[in-house]
């Protein structure tokens, strides 16, 4: 765990933006700004959300077992905030998965195109490529 916290509190200062007590890694890709930080209460996951772009409260609709199966599918939670009207993708990833530098980006970025695919199919939008 110290390693992960090492790596993302250099990152983060990579970005120019002060690591705090918890390290926390923005990026943006593209409309999806993604959030990952070691998961506090054990240490053993990683915790990437994914916040996307906001869609006002027309965006809202109940989950259908669809988008649920699609989650599913997809190892990622979606949650309605709404006081931003958006949604957000959570994905908690093991430690113990994450061997190397490479492959902490990879799951960063895999869970920006998960959550780009989950919200262009919530738009009725083929995801892209």
């Amino acid at each position: 765990m110290a390693r992960l916290t090492g790596l993302l509190r250099e990152l983060v200062e990579l970005t120019g933006e002060e690591a705090g007590a918890v390290p926390v890694l923005e990026l943006r890709f593209e409309d999806i700004v993604t959030r990952t930080s070691v998961l506090a209460s054990d240490g053993n996951y990683l915790l990437i959300t994914a916040l996307l772009p906001p869609c006002g409260d027309a965006g809202y609709v109940a989950q259908s077992s669809g988008a649920v199966s699609l989650q599913a599918a997809q190892g990622m939670e979606y949650l309605w905030h709404a006081d931003q009207g958006r949604h957000v993708g959570m994905r908690t990833v093991p430690v113990a998965a994450l061997p190397d530098e490479p492959s902490v980006m990879d799951a960063i970025l895999t869970t920006s195109d998960r959550a780009a695919a989950w919200f262009s199919s919530r738009r009725g939008h083929e995801p892209a490529a």
